[in-house]
């Protein structure tokens, strides 16, 4: 059954490739309609196809008409119908991203490792938490065997799209290194793949060279973002296919309170 949900968007991924919707995003966010704050994930959204009236960004709110997604069985999933989508406000980020916070803070985890546990439990698939040591943001060239980018195949005219502009291949991969704050945790290793981290990759990559490149991003995503002058929260969310691997779909950086 369809009904209408109003949510706070906190992860916007990188656009992928899939054989049963095309191109599709996917969506992840807060509900401000429900008693508490909880965690909401909209798949498929096919979101360079939306008119630009209904195009959202980070921290706006929308409301749609969603249902609980028939394949994909974990328990944040909903289907969008798309045609439905309003705008709404985008929350800002005065007063230390105070309202923001409001509605992150009640969904905070203890750790990536407490994450862990409970996806063994009850099948959770998003959450958020504070990484206790970020050791490295790691960037990598993204080739598979055959020479390719997977981003490079997917923009491919041939494949499922052909009259649409192709994707702009990101030939690179990026991770964070980290520890989070639970006793005898072995560190993690995930992707990450917000949209926000592509787009900076190609602002930039026409300003600087190779090398200085790198260095700009590894000083926003890990000197600032991650740095002591924040207060740093992962938004991470697991593979619908690959339920035990989850990926750092976000981050937020509001400055550390009474900094």
């Amino acid at each position: 059954m369809w009904e209408t949900i109003t949510l706070m968007v906190t992860v916007k991924a990188y656009p992928n490739l899939s054989t049963k919707y095309g191109e599709v995003v996917c969506i992840a966010g807060i509900r401000t309609d429900t008693t508490e704050p909880e965690w909401v994930r909209l798949f498929p959204v096919a979101f360079r196809d939306l008119p630009s009236t209904q195009r959202f960004s980070k921290y706006q709110l929308i409301t749609l008409e969603a249902q609980r997604h028939g394949t994909d069985k974990r328990p944040e999933t909903f289907r969008p119908n798309i045609d439905s989508i309003q705008r709404g406000e985008k929350i800002d980020s005065k007063m230390g991203w105070m309202r923001r916070r409001e509605l992150v803070e009640p969904l905070v985890s203890e750790s990536m490792c407490d994450l862990l546990r409970r996806q063994e439990l009850d099948g959770t698939s998003l959450g958020a938490f504070r990484p206790w040591q970020v050791s490295d943001f790691e960037i990598t060239n993204d080739v598979d065997e055959r020479g390719q980018t997977k981003d490079a195949i997917a923009a491919q005219p041939s494949l499922l799209l052909p009259t649409k502009n192709p994707l702009e291949p990101v030939a690179l991969r990026f991770r964070y290194r980290y520890r989070c704050s639970t006793a005898g945790c072995n560190g993690h290793h995930q992707s990450m793949i917000d949209w926000e981290l592509a787009q900076a990759w190609r602002s930039w990559r026409d300003l600087y060279d190779e090398s200085t490149l790198l260095e700009k991003l590894r000083a926003k995503f890990l000197d600032e973002m991650c740095g002591p002058a924040k207060d740093t929260i992962f938004f991470v969310g697991n593979q619908h296919q690959h339920t035990k691997s989850f990926l750092v779909l976000g981050v937020f950086w509001p400055p550390v309170r009474g900094g």
